[in-house]
């Protein structure tokens, strides 16, 4: 996760885990998914953090190569 959006997860997770035992049987069910949803957020979101750090690679080896087109055939400028 990107440092700007980081969050302890074990607290949070601790938190919730309170919270389901506070409110007994229906309340534990509700605030575990609630949970479950917090982990695949973080997941998710560790993930759009290296496919954005991919795209980055991607977009600058992109500039460094001479521009083409496609409908001509020829590099930009020929």
């Amino acid at each position: 996760m990107s440092s700007e959006n980081q969050v302890d997860l074990d607290i949070a997770l601790r938190k919730l885990h309170e919270l389901a035992l506070a409110d007994g049987d229906l309340g534990y069910e509700y605030w575990y998914r609630i949970g479950q949803l917090l982990k695949r957020a973080a997941s998710m979101q560790s993930e759009i953090d290296a496919l954005s750090r991919e795209l980055e690679k991607c977009r600058a080896r992109q500039e460094k190569r001479p521009a083409f087109s496609t409908l001509t055939g020829t590099k930009a400028g020929e």
